[in-house]
């Protein structure tokens, strides 16, 4: 039972990651999908939860109460609160009823995930398995971009579940920091090439999205972990070199996309969707200012903004998802002070705990402990333009429990870092 389990748990984490398998076809117009129940976007969590109830059932869980969350029982009960407070008292019960139903299920699955975890040959395997869900997923990516034409703006890869470029850049850079630092301190050479192929695969893809952000933050995480690890010194130069000559090569292939990345980087003003930004962030502090401390409710910002005089919401997403563009400010909407002091106090305890276990670390640890500090902060910084975890909708509750295995792993390395010290 226990082995089955495993099996069906790292199945379920790499459909997770990788997006599922293609709908109809891996290219535009070619490669037809044999198997299209592959698919189905509940997959994932079917084999997570079954898998998981396989090895509960078969005795693999050693204790229920990880003494390694203990800081975070009160930051994240404070966050909980400030949601039911939110929901008690939100302008629309049943979606904010139903958004905390989410958030109960991505706490369940996430508190799932962490004492299972505590297998130390599920943890060994799942970094393969995450590495290959990437590549998987990249590599479609590059295949989709291509056929498109490498001078055509980015808007959607239809070959997985993820679909929009922004949903994507999201998961290469929550991922890239994790593989770059196995690639950095992996001893076995297969495993470590299987790493770095993945990590340099997953830099073309994300800029073959054209998604400025994802390219600022890849770039940023990349040479954080460098700073954090400055004995990696060569194998840093390593890093430099081969981004050097595959950006290069990838900028003389789209040089009118290129042209406009990198201009657009430098003069914001000239993307149009700069400014639709600015008037959807207006409307959020319009909504934060009508009820500040407990906010509109948890889940209702796609249906509240549609209720102001001239609002620049698309209709189409009216109960579908529309969001505020930055996640803190569609906190302060939905939740109030309350809510986003609540999720500030949350992320901080998190980074002060990842920041500690790279202290403390010896060194392969604390490579692994900044990758994990570099693929928070990667989230925290792509949240600025964008709100993709508004668990209501499924595309966003299945990213908000990628990040919430990003944590789980960034958690069991601080774990781990302490019981090489004997602190627990």
């Amino acid at each position: 039972m226990i082995t089955a389990g495993r099996w069906l748990l790292l199945a379920g984490l790499l459909f997770m990651v990788t997006g599922d398998g293609p709908a109809s076809t891996i290219r535009v117009s070619k490669w037809l999908t044999p198997l299209p129940f592959l698919a189905y976007p509940w997959l994932y969590l079917a084999l997570v939860l079954v898998g998981a109830a396989c090895f509960i059932a078969g005795g693999g869980v050693k204790s229920w109460k990880p003494s390694h969350l203990r800081f975070i029982v009160v930051p994240g009960v404070a966050l909980v609160g400030a949601f039911l407070l939110s929901a008690a008292t939100s302008l629309v019960h049943t979606m904010s009823a139903m958004a905390l139903l989410s958030v109960f299920g991505i706490v369940a699955v996430c508190w799932i995930l962490v004492v299972i975890l505590e297998d130390e040959r599920l943890r060994e395997a799942i970094w393969p398995t995450l590495s290959v869900a990437v590549l998987l997923l990249a590599v479609r990516v590059i295949l989709w971009r291509r056929d498109e034409g490498l001078n055509v703006v980015a808007f959607q890869v239809l070959n997985n579940y993820w679909q929009g470029k922004l949903q994507l850049a999201w998961v290469f850079n929550l991922m890239a920091p994790l593989l770059l630092v196995r690639a950095m301190g992996e001893p076995r050479r297969r495993l470590a090439a299987l790493y770095w192929v993945t990590w340099v695969v997953t830099g073309v893809a994300t800029y073959l999205l054209f998604s400025r952000m994802g390219s600022i933050v890849f770039a940023v995480a990349t040479f954080g972990v460098w700073i954090f690890n400055p004995r990696q010194w060569r194998k840093a130069l390593i890093i430099l070199i081969v981004g050097l000559t595959i950006g290069a090569a990838l900028v003389a292939r789209s040089d009118k996309m290129s042209r406009f990345l990198v201009t657009t980087i430098l003069e914001p003003g000239r993307d149009p969707g700069v400014e639709q930004r600015f008037g959807v962030w207006r409307e959020a502090l319009q909504l934060f200012r009508s009820r500040p401390i407990t906010g509109t409710g948890i889940g209702t910002y796609d249906e509240v903004t549609y209720r102001l005089d001239g609002t620049t919401a698309e209709p189409f997403f009216r109960q579908y998802g529309w969001h505020a563009h930055n996640v803190y400010l569609h906190i302060l909407a939905e939740t109030g002070v309350l809510g986003l002091l609540a999720w500030c106090f949350f992320w901080y305890s998190i980074i002060v705990r990842l920041l500690g276990a790279w202290k403390r670390g010896d060194p392969r640890y604390q490579i692994y402990a900044a990758g994990a500090l570099w693929a928070v902060l990667a989230f925290l910084v792509l949240s600025i333009s964008e709100v993709l975890i508004g668990a209501r909708v499924h595309a966003s509750f299945r990213m908000n429990l990628t990040v919430g295995l990003v944590v789980v792993l960034g958690l069991h390395i601080a774990a781990e870092i302490d019981r090489q010290r004997g602190l627990h």
